[in-house]
């Protein structure tokens, strides 16, 4: 397919996100499909990248979603799912990101057309979180040196100036993300209110998660809170606020988008209420797809060694040394 000079880089875009997919959910010891990239990979992507005039909207969100996921593999240790050389040739769009539009023949009703308009700039903000995240993520020892004061006060440096970054992004989320879930659910027809409040929710707690993840980050003893504390609190709020909204007990259970904040909460807060409440929380998110029983029982375990040690316990090497495995993707 890259070798056919007509074959629309569109489409190999296509193959590329299933094949990152196929990566995230079935990870193991082999080197992932973009680690390694081809030559011709590089040339096809290097020159269609600088075309961006020429990219559909559907070109545009996979590129988008294929950032997300290079943050997510990025975390914990991960090495994310391109080569440092393959994701720097992504391109970088400007404005918000567009909508896809409905299959030829295919209206959408009216609700899901509404859903849409009000889930576009949501969507936006989670993007520009997560893109932040992949940064935060660089920072750990996993991609860079952090054994001399000079290091640790660079991280530091450069930490100040992402939070300042992530609040200037939620000054400026949109309107329909600054109201409490009372007042959306006054203003929408009940269906379209609950799914954007469980939307908000998630895209809020993802906010509110880079917190607690940069104190993490900075390694300072866990009694030194900064916006933390606050973040965590914030956390517990939204969560219990999705399962009042939705019962977890369903077959359904939690949502999925709420494992990672869920964890960071367990093992960031150092109080065996707050871990106990937030690993039963894990275990009620279903899907299998997530790991959750995995995650539950890991957020448990690591949370103890860390109240029994009174410091930090690094993540990935703990899950290899007690479970025998490094931890999935999250």
């Amino acid at each position: 397919m890259l070798a056919d000079q007509c074959q629309d880089f569109g489409h190999c875009l296509v193959v590329m996100f299933l094949l990152c997919v196929f990566d995230l959910v079935y990870s193991g010891d082999g080197v992932l499909a973009f680690q390694e990239p081809s030559a011709v990979l590089l040339d096809r992507f290097g020159s269609w990248s600088q075309q961006i005039e020429s990219h559909s909207d559907l070109s545009m969100r996979l590129i988008a979603w294929l950032k997300i996921l290079q943050t997510l593999t990025s975390r914990g240790g991960g090495m994310g799912l391109f080569s440092e050389t393959l994701f720097s040739l992504f391109p970088a769009y400007g404005g918000p990101l567009p909508s896809l539009k409905a299959p030829q023949g295919h209206q959408p009703d009216l609700s899901t057309h509404l859903y849409q308009v009000f889930c576009a700039p949501v969507f936006d903000f989670y993007f520009r979180v997560q893109v932040l995240s992949g940064e935060i993520a660089q920072l750990t020892h996993y991609h860079r040196s952090r054994t001399t004061g000079a290091d640790q006060a660079e991280v530091v440096e450069l930490v100040t100036h992402i939070k300042s970054r992530l609040h200037n992004l939620w000054e400026s989320r949109p309107a329909t993300q600054r109201q409490t879930s009372e007042e959306l659910r006054e203003q929408l027809a009940p269906k379209l209110a609950d799914s954007f409040i469980s939307l908000v929710g998630i895209c809020n707690a993802a906010y509110h998660t880079e917190f607690v993840e940069m104190d993490r980050v900075l390694g300072d003893p866990v009694s030194k809170w900064t916006d933390s504390r606050a973040s965590i609190d914030e956390i517990r709020r939204i969560v219990d606020n999705e399962c009042a909204l939705a019962d977890a007990a369903e077959p359904k259970g939690l949502n999925p988008g709420y494992l990672r904040p869920l964890f960071l909460v367990a093992i960031e807060c150092m109080d065996r209420e707050q871990n106990r409440w937030a690993v039963d929380r894990i275990a009620q998110i279903r899907d299998p797809i997530y790991r959750a029983k995995f995650f539950s029982e890991f957020a448990r375990e690591l949370s103890a060694a860390q109240m029994r040690k009174e410091r930090r316990v690094t993540s990935k090497y703990f899950s290899i040394w007690h479970f025998g495995v490094p931890p999935p993707y999250m």
